[in-house]
C-alpha cells in the first residue's frame, strides 16, 4: 500500500529534523523546501517500486502461462516467480528493494 502525501510529508519533516539535529545536514534553504524535496523523492521512489511490481506481475504471468523448461506449469508458484522477476527488474534498473 502506497503512503498518502500527508504521510510522506510527515516522514520528510521528521527526516529533515533528525538530520539537522545530528549535524549531518546543514540547511542553506528554508526547511519547507527541503521537506518538499524529500517528500517528492519518497513519492517518486514509491511510484518506481509500484511500476516495477506491475511489470513483474505481468512478466510472471507470462512465465507461468508459458511454462519453464523442465518444470510443470502446475508446479510454478506465481508469487515466487513474481518475486524473482521483481528482483531481476529492480537489479537491472539499479533500484534497491
Amino acid at each position: 500500500m502506497r503512503p498518502s502525501p500527508a504521510q510522506l510529508q510527515r516522514v520528510a519533516e521528521l527526516l529533515t529534523k533528525r538530520l539537522v539535529a545530528a549535524d549531518v545536514l546543514a540547511l542553506d534553504v528554508p526547511e519547507e523546501k527541503v521537506h518538499a524535496c524529500f517528500a517528492a523523492l519518497l513519492a517518486r521512489n514509491f511510484e518506481e517500486e509500484a511500476e516495477i511490481e506491475r511489470e513483474a506481475a505481468a512478466e510472471a504471468e507470462r512465465v507461468v502461462r508459458r511454462g519453464a523448461p523442465g518444470i510443470r506449469r502446475e508446479d510454478l508458484d506465481l508469487r515466487r516467480v513474481e518475486q524473482l522477476v521483481k528482483q531481476r527488474i529492480a537489479e537491472r534498473r539499479g533500484f534497491v528493494l
